[in-house]
Parts: C-alpha cells; structure tokens; sequence
C-alpha cells in the first residue's frame, strides 16, 4: 500500500464505498477492539479528526495526553515514544485487520474509515472514561 492510496482514499485501493467502511463488524470484533484502553484512546483522537487522515507521530501525542489526563501515566517524551512503538506494532495492525483504519507503516500515515457501530459505543466509553468533558 503507498502513502498515495491512504491519501487519496481512492476505492480501489480499499474495500469501501463513499468514505464508510463496506463491513460493519462484528459486536465480538467491536468490543475486541475497544477492551483496550489505550486502542480505545486512539479511537477517540481518530474520530476526533476532522478528514480521519492522521499520522503516528501525532496520534500517539493524543493518546499520550489522554493518558495524562486520565491520571495513567505523567506525560513524558518516553510515553509519547512507548504509545508510537505500542500503536505501529499492536494497536493499528489490529485496527487494520478490522478494517477500522488503513495504515501505511513506511509512512506512518493512519486513515480512520467512519465506523458508525464502533462510534455509538466510543461516545458511552468517553463519556464513563472522561465525564468532565
């Protein structure tokens, strides 16, 4: 996969139709997906984006102030490093897997597809998680 296709988004290079992922997974996969915190904290900075384009660098910056904010862990270059490592090894292949994200390990670039089901349950989990916001 080139940094072109997650860009473009163009149909051809993923199984998707208008900007929405084709499949709507599984109640198994959905929660699968978000038991983890911290892929559960990657969901909330990707749906937070405006195009669902991001990159790793970034993400794992909201990851790890989301962390910090939840009392986790003290905000710290090493977090923001151990979220990056921890996001391109486990976190976005399974994402990938699922179908949720397209994910470019050359590029680091990370397109979020729109998941309605996986979103419904991302607002409860915020709002338990975060109440204050």
């Amino acid at each position: 996969m080139s940094n072109d296709s997650v860009r473009s988004g163009r149909e051809s290079d993923h199984a998707l139709r208008s900007g929405r992922a084709v499949r709507t997974p599984s109640f198994d996969t959905v929660f699968d997906l978000l038991a983890d915190r911290r892929r559960r904290y990657a969901m909330y900075a990707l749906v937070g984006t405006e195009d669902g384009l991001t990159d790793v660098g970034s993400l794992a910056d909201e990851v790890a102030m989301l962390e910090a904010r939840a009392g986790e862990s003290e905000l710290a270059e090493s977090l923001r490093r151990e979220v990056a490592d921890g996001l391109r090894e486990v976190h976005l292949p399974r994402l990938a897997d699922a179908d949720v994200v397209e994910y470019d390990a050359r590029s680091d670039a990370v397109r979020y597809w729109r998941q309605p089901t996986i979103e419904e349950y991302l607002e409860h989990t915020h709002y338990k998680e975060f109440p204050d916001e």
